[in-house]
């Protein structure tokens, strides 16, 4: 029998909690309001399971982490902790409840492995189980980056090397290079959780055309005809500099893990480096962004 930890705190503090006390654990999981088992609209849940000997250990990281938050300023409380015994393989059967095959834009559907749907002719499939990375789908952030893919693919864009910044499962890489078949792309995320997971879907669903390394833009130099990043706004503010030298002329970026709020002040900042929004798509408080490099 293991430990289920679920800690909640602000929505501001779950990824740098994520990050703390997934490596401590076999993955973590975030709920909060874009999730199927969802929260409040300004709180987030990071759910871990671990052994008993080591949930001092996790909960003590998770302080340390929080403290940290605190102190520059961030807000986070107030943190409420829950405990409960769990199976090591009820997570999974706990998805088989809600995550069944779903269809992702007009071209997409993905499936977990209980559940492997009803395809039509044309349509590229996606074989992917909930595990330790975020991305299957069901986020309006990913549906919302897939779909501008899409738009890039109807149009004609001609790419030739794109890259998944901050891949998570692996799902963006998966589309891009079902769209893009021909293409050589790259994933990359700072979490060696989440590039292990992407290694195991690229597998899964045979693709062989997508290096993954874990680290940061700085490991993808470029340049490439497409980025995609599904990451934060303060993150993807910060690395709005780095994005130009990366993408050849005509090149598009396509951003999300953005809150409707967090538009306008990020466009300044790209407007900045000399990116230019081509369009924005919303879906409920979150948007997604396609930018260009001229």
């Amino acid at each position: 029998m293991w430990v289920e930890l679920q800690i909640e705190a602000s929505a501001d503090a779950a990824e740098l909690l994520a990050a703390a006390v997934s490596p401590l654990t076999g993955g973590v999981e975030i709920r909060d309001r874009g999730t199927l088992l969802s929260t409040a609209a300004d709180r987030s849940v990071v759910v871990a399971l671990c052994p008993p000997a080591e949930v001092e250990g996790v909960l003590s990281e998770a302080e340390s982490c929080l403290s940290v938050a605190r102190a520059s300023g961030m807000s986070v409380d107030p943190v409420v902790i829950r405990q409960r015994a769990a199976h090591e393989d009820e997570w999974r059967d706990v998805w088989k409840q809600f995550f069944r095959a779903t269809r992702i834009g007009r071209r997409f559907i993905v499936r977990p492995s209980w559940d492997p749907g009803q395809v039509q002719d044309g349509e590229h499939i996606i074989d992917l189980d909930p595990g330790r990375a975020f991305g299957t789908g069901a986020h309006p952030t990913t549906r919302l980056v897939i779909a501008l893919a899409e738009r890039l693919r109807d149009e004609g864009l001609p790419v030739s090397r794109f890259l998944d910044l901050g891949c998570g499962s692996g799902i963006l890489a998966i589309a891009a290079a079902r769209l893009w078949p021909q293409a050589e792309g790259q994933a990359v995320d700072n979490d060696p959780e989440a590039t292990g997971c992407t290694d195991e879907n690229l597998a899964r669903n045979k693709v062989g055309t997508v290096k993954v390394v874990t680290g940061t833009l700085v490991e993808a130099p470029g340049p490439f005809d497409l980025i995609m990043a599904n990451i934060q706004a303060d993150v993807l503010t910060l690395l709005a500099p780095d994005f130009p030298a990366r993408l050849r002329p005509g090149a598009r970026l396509v951003l999300s893990g953005l809150l409707q709020t967090d538009v306008d002040a990020l466009l300044v900042r790209y407007r900045d480096v000399g990116l230019r929004l081509v369009t924005r798509q919303d879906d409920d408080e979150w948007a997604g962004l396609l930018l260009s490099a001229g």
